[in-house]
């Protein structure tokens, strides 16, 4: 399945606004040309997926951080890693619950300045319906990570990129009963959103 020449995809490494810890980068896979923002303001961010979507611009945003969480039946089983999660820390972990309780509020934030268009968390829905923002989750960790946040802003995007036209990690459907931050976020920013995504897990693309 192809996508449209005019897709805009972001990626965010996520960080402390105040300390200048968050950095973002943009890249048009059919220009094949990067924008890096280090360190970049979260309301520029906005601002340019906002002008994207006024456009009719499809936009793919991608934010490091846990964009879904496992709440399993067996209360044994709550906090432990999910099976997207191997060979890194998992989502519950010290780094993992840190970054993901920076990045839900700044989320939350960033979409409450978007124009409502057709909210994304499945890949398939928006390659079909080539327009609207699709949520991805940038799974940048380990190995794969760069020395600075703009550079695992840009590792995420290069992931995302090097994937279509197919994109997600099939590890991320595996997850039982998922909890979608991201579905969270949106019903919180007034999207109008089905409520059965908050049972979905969405798309996670791994450097």
């Amino acid at each position: 399945m192809s996508w449209p020449d005019d897709l805009q995809v972001f990626c965010a490494d996520i960080g402390s606004v105040g300390r200048n810890n968050f950095a973002w980068a943009r890249r048009i896979p059919a220009a094949d040309h990067d924008e890096e923002h280090a360190p970049g303001r979260i309301d520029a961010l906005a601002r340019a997926v906002r002008l994207a979507l006024e456009a009719d611009q499809p936009v793919a945003l991608g934010l490091e951080m846990p964009m879904f969480v496992p709440v399993p039946h067996d209360w044994r089983g709550l906090g432990r890693a999910r099976p997207s999660d191997v060979d890194a820390p998992a989502w519950s972990s010290g780094i993992g619950a840190s970054v993901m309780t920076t990045g839900i509020v700044q989320m939350a934030w960033i979409l409450g300045e978007l124009p409502q268009v057709e909210l994304h968390l499945r890949w398939s829905d928006f390659a079909q319906a080539r327009r609207g923002l699709l949520l991805w989750e940038a799974f940048v960790t380990r190995d794969a990570k760069g020395d600075s946040h703009e550079a695992d802003a840009r590792i995420g995007l290069e992931a995302f990129c090097a994937q279509l036209p197919e994109v997600g990690d099939e590890s991320a459907a595996e997850t039982e009963r998922p909890f979608s931050l991201a579905a969270a976020a949106a019903l919180w920013a007034g999207w109008n959103l089905d409520p059965a995504l908050l049972h979905e897990s969405g798309v996670l693309v791994r450097a």
